[in-house]
C-alpha cells in the first residue's frame, strides 16, 4: 500500500536555492485554525508555496463545524483566539479524532508553557514570530507523519482479513497435506529443477563446463588449454554456488534447531531493525533508498526466540531491498490485529517489475524452493538462504513462534496517485501488554 513518491522543488526565500525534497503527503487538505487576517495570509501563503491544500478556521468553533463536514490531514492551531481558544479545540478534537495530528502556534517559550502544550497530545509547537524555513520543514513533517499514520491505520484493517485468510489457507494447508501426501514433495523437487537452472551456480556452472568442454586444445605437455574468460566465469560461479551451499546449510541448521520461546517486549525486537538494517547499508546505500521505522509507542509481552526472530528480520528487509525501484522507500510498520503483535515491511514495486507477485501464486511463496523470477546477484553474499529457501525458513520459524506469515502484493490508495507494493507480514502471538516505560 506505499504510495507513489511526488518530487517537490521550491525556492527557498532566504537562501535563494532551489531545494529538491522527497515528498510524502497524505491528499487531504490541513485546516489553519487562526483568528488574525494578516497571520492567515501568511500562512496560506507559505502552503500556496509548498502546494499544500488548506483550509481557513476563524477560531475553535469554526474549525470543529468544518470538521463535521470534512476531514483534514493536520490541524494548525494558534492558542489565543476569541470564541474558543486553540487549548479548547485541542481538547475537543482529541477527544473526537484521538491520532489527529496538531501543531500549534504560540509565542510562550518557557520550559512549563511548552510541557503543558505538548501533554496535549500535539505533534510539535512553533514559535511566533514564526521562522518561515523552520516552519516549512514542521509543516512537511507532520504531513508526511500523517501519511505513516494513515498507512498504519490501512495496514490494520487489511491485516484482519488477511489474517482469516491465512487461518482458512492454513487448513486447507493441512487438508492437501492429509488427502495428497505426494503433492508437496512433488511440488518442491520441481522447484528446486527450476531454481538451479536460473541465474549464477549450479545452472550457469554447468553450461560453462560445456562450452570449456566443446573448445578444448590439448597442448604438448599433456595439459589443456582453456580460455581465460570462461574459466573466470567458472571461477565466479563456483563462488556463487558455495553461497548457496553455505545457504542451504543455513537453512538446515534452522530446521534442527531447539526453539528457546522465552519473554521478550516488543520493543526490543523492535530495536533491532536498526541494527539489522545498519548491516545492509551498502545495498540500501547503492539503490538510493530511505528506511522508515516504524512508529509504535506499547510494548507488548511475547513468546520468541530473539535470534531466530533476527533471521527472519533481515531475510524480509533484504527481500524488499532486492526488488524496491532505485530512489524509493521501505517502510516497517508495527500493528496489533486480532491478538497479534504484526511487523509489517513495505517496498514499492513497479507493476512489470520482478517484485511483483501474481495473485494466484502469493501463497506459494513459502514453498520449498519456490522462485517468482532469477535471483538478484548483487546481495546473494548477505542473503541468509539460499535457492529460494528465505521465505520458506520465515515461514518455519513463524509456525515455531505459534504465529504467521504471509507476503502479498497491495495497492496504496493513501494519496494521490495509486501504486502497487509488496507488504511482508510477520504475526506472533500477543501475551500480555506490559505497564509502565515504553
Amino acid at each position: 500500500m506505499m504510495t507513489s513518491e511526488n518530487h517537490d522543488i521550491f525556492f527557498s526565500p532566504t537562501k535563494g536555492k532551489k531545494i529538491t525534497s522527497l515528498r510524502r503527503r497524505p491528499n487531504l487538505p490541513i485546516l489553519i485554525v487562526e483568528d488574525l487576517e494578516e497571520n492567515q495570509m501568511l500562512l496560506a501563503g507559505i502552503c500556496d508555496q509548498m502546494q499544500v491544500a488548506y483550509k481557513i478556521a476563524n477560531n475553535g468553533q469554526e474549525a470543529l463545524d468544518l470538521c463535521a463536514k470534512e476531514a483534514f490531514s493536520v490541524f494548525l492551531v494558534d492558542l489565543m483566539m476569541p470564541v474558543m481558544d486553540g487549548k479548547t479545540f485541542i481538547k475537543i478534537i482529541k477527544e473526537k479524532i484521538p491520532d489527529s495530528v496538531i501543531l500549534v502556534q504560540t509565542a510562550l517559550d518557557g520550559s512549563e508553557q511548552i510541557i503543558e502544550i505538548m501533554r496535549m497530545g500535539v505533534y510539535d509547537y512553533i514559535i511566533k514570530p514564526l521562522n518561515m524555513e523552520l516552519f516549512r520543514q514542521t509543516l512537511e513533517q507532520s504531513l508526511e507523519y500523517r501519511y505513516l499514520r494513515n498507512i498504519e491505520k490501512r495496514l490494520l484493517l487489511d491485516e484482519s482479513k488477511e489474517l482469516r485468510d491465512q487461518l482458512e489457507w492454513l487448513n486447507y494447508k493441512e487438508t492437501s497435506r492429509k488427502t495428497s501426501n505426494n503433492s508437496i514433495e512433488m511440488n518442491s523437487i520441481f522447484n528446486l529443477k527450476t531454481t538451479l537452472s536460473q541465474g549464477s551456480g549450479f545452472g550457469s556452472m554447468t553450461t560453462i563446463i560445456d562450452s570449456i568442454k566443446s573448445m578444448l586444445t590439448p597442448s604438448e605437455n599433456g595439459y589443456y588449454k582453456i580460455d581465460k574468460e570462461l574459466f573466470d566465469l567458472l571461477l565466479e560461479n563456483n563462488h556463487h554456488t558455495k553461497s548457496m551451499i553455505r545457504g542451504l546449510e543455513h537453512a538446515v541448521l534452522q530446521l534442527d534447531k531447539k526453539f528457546h520461546l522465552l519473554p521478550i517486549r516488543s520493543s526490543e525486537i523492535i530495536q533491532e531493525i536498526p541494527n539489522i538494517t545498519s548491516q545492509l547499508e551498502t545495498h540500501i546505500h547503492n539503490k538510493g533508498l530511505k528506511m522508515n521505522m516504524p512508529i509504535f509507542k506499547g510494548n507488548m509481552t511475547l513468546s520468541a526466540d530473539i535470534s531466530s526472530l533476527k533471521i527472519v528480520l533481515k531475510e524480509l528487509l533484504l527481500n524488499a531491498i532486492k526488488y524496491s525501484p532505485p530512489n524509493s522507500n521501505i517502510d516497517v510498520f508495527v500493528t496489533l490485529a486480532e491478538g497479534y503483535f504484526c511487523l509489517s515491511i513495505k517496498n514499492k514495486i513497479i507493476d512489470d517489475s520482478y517484485g511483483n507477485i501474481p495473485t494466484d501464486i502469493q501463497k506459494n511463496l513459502i514453498l520449498p524452493f519456490f522462485r517468482v523470477h532469477p535471483p538478484v546477484e548483487e546481495v546473494h553474499e548477505d542473503e541468509p538462504f539460499s535457492l529460494g529457501l528465505g521465505l520458506t525458513i520465515v515461514d518455519y520459524i513463524a509456525n515455531k513462534h505459534h504465529g504467521m506469515f504471509f507476503i502479498r502484493n497491495a495497492t496504496d490508495h493513501t494519496s494521490e496517485e495509486t501504486c502497487l507494493c509488496v507488504i511482508a507480514e510477520l504475526f506472533l502471538p500477543i501475551q500480555s501488554s506490559i505497564k509502565g516505560k515504553p
